[in-house]
């Protein structure tokens, strides 16, 4: 059997930007999941030179937009989406077996008669000769080793990108100097209480005894403890536990406050859109959702108010939750006559079920999901928020950092780009 091998594209939204789009490279440029939203991803020249940090708010890293010029672009997934179709079709035709993980990364199975670091390296530069993507590839024993070979590819000198390990040995060097938070299959909150435990190295969660993790954390970190041991649990072809979550949420600090119940009506409406867009595309039906908004810890009066809203009958139908916030909305708020400007929005689906194993009701209110299909469809060809329903409003609140827009040449004859010669 061969090696399990992980092929994850760098830097892939900021280097997507600049394939159709030349006068954008050479320039520190970063990429945003919207309007005013958060950095998702940025090149080497804005965050090693400028200081950009990714998953930080635009408005909040302004000044050091303002003083080095940064580009800041709004995400195209149309765009990213047919440029990852085209790099990982170059993928798949060197390896028999081999999977899309998400829209910059595939599994694969390394042939078992080929020298794998000369196979991986070859194929790395037949990606970049044909599609201009940059990849780091790596290989090892099973899917969480290969997780961590593709983190040193490029966290540690060396490497350059390219990582294969077959020895338990030489992967425990690895693992001391790899964060715990940085194991696949470890989130955020779990990284604080094990870090909180004293664990802060991979190795550390090498040696643990497993269990009482599973007592602490449940069996998925079991499955995480056995492959940093060396044995093959996950199916790299369907790796179960960082890929169906169990919570979904979405949430924003607002710099400009909300000051009144229709801008927090339409904050919590515009999140409630993305957490049922995203538990849709994992095939899943929410059976419990989170409103919340607060102020921020600065602010002289503190406030902060959470629902949690059983459903009696699961769904993943977008206006069927924003009914369920106009029901509640009232009860979040603070009172009109003490309203305190709110700097927090937060959306949350928990206890997430397979679509597959929701049960049929007769006395279920109808819902077409035809519908939703068709929003998911029009968004995923011409864009994000292409198609939407009026609770979110027209017009996003302004944060003062105005994104580019990138073309469709995919989709509109008017960005096709034209070639002289």
């Amino acid at each position: 059997m061969g090696l399990v091998s992980i092929i994850d594209g760098t830097r892939f939204y900021a280097t997507s930007a600049g394939i159709l789009h030349p006068e954008l490279r050479g320039r520190p440029l970063v990429v945003t999941s919207g309007e005013n939203g958060i950095v998702i991803a940025a090149n080497r020249l804005a965050t090693d030179q400028c200081g950009m940090k990714k998953f930080e708010p635009v408005f909040k890293q302004k000044e050091i937009i303002s003083r080095h010029d940064v580009l800041v672009v709004e995400a195209n997934f149309n765009l990213f989406g047919h440029h990852s179709n085209q790099f990982q079709s170059i993928i798949m035709d060197y390896f028999d077996d081999c999977s899309s993980y998400s829209i910059d990364e595939v599994f694969a199975l390394v042939p078992s008669n080929v020298v794998p670091i000369d196979y991986l390296r070859e194929m790395r530069s037949q990606v970049y000769k044909l599609t201009r993507t940059a990849v780091s590839a790596a290989a090892s024993l099973n899917c969480t080793l290969a997780k961590a070979c593709s983190w040193a590819s490029k966290s540690l000198t060396g490497y350059n990108g390219l990582c294969v390990i077959d020895s338990m040995d030489e992967m425990d060097e690895i693992l001391k100097k790899m964060p715990i938070g940085s194991i696949w299959g470890i989130g955020r909150s779990m990284n604080k209480t094990l870090v909180a435990q004293g664990m802060t190295k991979a190795i550390d969660l090498k040696h643990a005894d497993p269990t009482q993790m599973k007592k602490l954390f449940g069996k998925n970190i079991v499955d995480v403890i056995s492959e940093l041991n060396g044995r093959k649990v996950l199916n790299w072809k369907n790796p179960g536990h960082p890929n169906s979550k169990i919570v979904i949420g979405s949430s924003k600090s607002y710099k400009e406050r909300l000051h009144n119940k229709t801008d927090v009506h339409q904050a919590l409406a515009h999140h409630i859109h993305i957490v049922c867009q995203k538990v849709r595309a994992q095939h899943s039906i929410i059976k419990c959702i989170i409103f919340s908004c607060s102020t921020s810890s600065y602010d002289h009066q503190p406030y902060s108010k959470s629902i949690k809203i059983k459903l009696a009958y699961p769904t993943s139908d977008t206006s069927a939750v924003l009914v369920m916030l106009n029901d509640t909305i009232n009860d979040l708020l603070p009172h009109s006559g003490n309203w305190v400007p709110i700097y927090r929005i937060n959306v949350s689906a928990t206890d997430l079920k397979s679509i597959d194993v929701k049960q049929s009701d007769l006395f279920a209110p109808p819902e077409d999901e035809r519908k939703m299909q068709v929003f998911d469809l029009i968004n995923a060809r011409f864009g994000k928020n292409t198609m939407f329903l009026g609770a979110k409003g027209a017009v996003p609140k302004c944060e003062n950092v105005r994104p580019l827009q990138l073309k469709h040449p995919h989709s509109r004859w008017r960005d096709v780009p034209d070639v002289f010669c």
